[in-house]
């Protein structure tokens, strides 16, 4: 090959070359000239859609035609309406996403297990009401016990009239309430037991009593259907209809005045019972209590901070620090701001207060409304407390209860 050839060939790529960083610059030079947008704008290809959720429309509910029933249409997955009283809210309202609950810690010790608080029994599992009703369903199925009636909406299974070949004196029947437990994704069955002479006509509409008409044949029941439940806690089956069971909260957090509450709707007796229980818990001490007042006298300290230190393991310390006080509630009441001073207390600053010298802890106040109990977290004197601190405590509270 001459040096002539050489030449040519080389210079022949040059151009080649050249073309191809033409065309890429003028291809660059169109994309920056359209700019982002063409892929990542408004109507680009590759758009931000996380908004997209907003421009939803409501679907009107589903009208069935005049005669047919409409017990079994419900909604399966309903999306709970957020409060303002959901948030943080500190002098105006404050539309920062809420922290989701934390898991109670007291749920985390067995899957199932019967509750008992003034007399009423209930057996408590730690899963979700739409994944109860087929079991309880299945157990009464398995033990002969035939069904008069079934809401899934309401939750209520009750059996047909029976006879105990032990007694045949009498019928006896039972109702069984499954129903959504004081913490998330738990369910509470509640069962009630009647009994009429045999003598008697035992008709569907009589009416159910407040309370089982014999206590022994209720707990027979609620033991059988515990240790069932107990034993097939890792079985499936899932019920999409009763996935709305029990859309009543029991305990949730609302705003009154602009300072955070936990409302229960709860008896008073199991209210007063299940805050004593959770005051006792996850660095609450409880100093002392009264239940015909609503009040409960007690203190907090982080578990973390309660643990000795370094230095102080090196020397022998083995037991978390426990707050103490030389206090009671009969100190404090004469203290305590009661009625409309109470709703409208001011803000702590026990660096004024002339009585009571050197007094720590924090009261739990029960304030019953109707129906709902609303839970304050003030200083001794019934004074408020930071916003944030008194939130913090609730959810503490919230956490534990039962």
């Amino acid at each position: 090959m001459s040096c002539t050839n050489t030449m040519t060939i080389k210079k022949s790529a040059y151009k080649t070359l050249s073309a191809f960083s033409y065309y890429s610059a003028l291809t660059g030079l169109c994309l920056s000239l359209s700019g982002c947008g063409m892929f990542f704008g408004d109507d680009g290809i590759f758009r931000n859609r996380e908004n997209d959720y907003q421009k939803a429309q409501t679907v009107p509910p589903l009208v069935l035609p005049t005669g047919m029933k409409s017990e079994a249409i419900g909604e399966l997955y309903p999306i709970p309406h957020l409060k303002p009283s959901d948030m943080v809210i500190e002098g105006k309202p404050s539309f920062q996403t809420p922290r989701p609950l934390p898991i109670s810690s007291n749920l985390q010790e067995e899957n199932v297990k019967i509750q008992r608080v003034g007399g009423v029994s209930w057996v408590l599992l730690n899963v979700a009401p739409g994944d109860v009703w087929p079991r309880v369903r299945q157990f009464l199925n398995s033990n002969d016990l035939t069904l008069a009636r079934a809401d899934v909406a309401r939750g209520i299974l009750e059996t047909n009239w029976m006879q105990f070949k032990t007694d045949l004196s009498t019928f006896d029947r039972y109702r069984i309430q499954i129903d959504q437990g004081v913490q998330p994704e738990t369910t509470e069955i509640h069962i009630t037991h009647m009994r009429v002479p045999a003598s008697q006509r035992a008709t569907d509409d009589l009416l159910w009593p407040q309370a089982s008409t014999n206590a022994e044949r209720e707990k027979w029941l609620m033991d059988e259907l515990a240790a069932t439940l107990a034993s097939d806690i890792d079985g499936t089956g899932t019920s999409m209809l009763a996935q709305a069971i029990g859309d009543d909260v029991k305990a949730s957090f609302a705003t009154l005045n602009n300072e955070p509450i936990l409302e229960i709707n709860l008896d008073r007796t199991r209210t007063l019972a299940t805050l004593g229980y959770s005051a006792k818990q996850d660095g609450f001490t409880t100093f002392d209590t009264d239940n015909n007042a609503g009040l409960f006298y007690v203190d907090y300290l982080n578990p973390e901070d309660a643990k000795p230190g370094f230095f102080a393991r090196m020397f022998g310390a083995k037991e978390d620090k426990v707050p103490t006080t030389k206090y009671t509630l009969a100190d404090l009441k004469p203290h305590i701001l009661t009625g409309e001073a109470f709703l409208n207390a001011p803000r702590s600053n026990l660096k004024q207060e002339k009585a009571l010298k050197g007094v720590s802890g924090y009261l739990i106040v029960v304030v019953t409304n109707e129906q709902t109990h609303r839970v304050f977290i003030r200083d001794p004197y019934g004074k408020r407390i930071d916003t944030n601190q008194a939130r913090e405590l609730l959810i503490t509270l919230r956490k534990n209860l039962i």
